[in-house]
């Protein structure tokens, strides 16, 4: 998935408020304004419920958002009412004290973390033309978690289990990810559409993303990235 662009536009206070959600209007999609108003000429887009956006604190009646559509980054207004935030669905706490593994755990429902230190030397690095001292791309891909020098941790594995399934995800899942923070996990199930939102806040120095695993009937869809606080 392309990631989201956040634009320096924001209070660092909402900043701290924002997280992924997805449109749940009761008409089954939402408007997308240009500006936090009722005006029916000011409609850009339309997004059908189960869309995956970025959200920010509300204002009044009114949520700033960043979502991708048809590999396009775009930003918009969208009402409160259209719009329902991961965090209201059913948490998945985590219940160990984390540092390379970590288990998220309510009812039949098990989440398991395994991270690791980054091997360069089992790795392809490629600098940056521009400035050699900057790492540009990892085993050929752009990359998530620094801000150009070398990875510290990367993912080992993400492995679920629900009753008597299991899920891992895939490789390509989180193998451009790095610097992953366990604490910072939030996970979330929405049983009416059997989703599992697996949400992370990962950093290094300045440097930050929020990546979204989505888990949909028990097989791995899609993930998405918003990069930068």
């Amino acid at each position: 998935m392309k990631f989201i662009p956040l634009y320096s536009i924001l209070l660092f206070s909402t900043h701290l408020f924002a997280q992924f959600a997805i449109v749940a209007d009761k008409e089954g999609c939402v408007n997308i304004k240009n500006k936090a108003q009722q005006n029916d000429n000011d409609i850009s887009d339309q997004l059908d419920n189960g869309f995956i956006v970025y959200g920010f604190k509300p204002e009044n009646d009114w949520v700033r958002i960043h979502y991708t559509k048809n590999n396009i980054d775009l930003q918009g207004y969208a009402t409160k009412g259209g719009i329902k935030y991961l965090s209201e669905f059913v948490k998945i706490p985590l219940i160990n004290e984390p540092s390379t593994k970590a288990l998220f755990l309510k009812d039949s429902l098990k989440v398991y973390f395994e991270n690791k230190k980054f091997n360069p030397r089992t790795s392809k690095i490629t600098y940056s033309k521009a400035d050699p001292s900057k790492i540009e791309k990892i085993n050929g891909k752009k990359y998530w978690g620094t801000d150009g020098s070398m990875p510290r941790l990367t993912y080992l594995s993400i492995r679920i289990f629900k009753g008597n399934k299991y899920i891992e995800l895939p490789k390509n899942a989180f193998d451009d990810l790095f610097e992953p923070n366990f604490p910072y996990v939030q996970i979330y199930y929405d049983p009416k559409t059997d989703i599992l939102y697996i949400a992370s806040s990962n950093s290094h120095a300045t440097t930050s993303y929020e990546v979204l695993w989505i888990i949909e009937k028990g097989k791995y869809k899609e993930r998405k990235i918003v990069d930068g606080f």
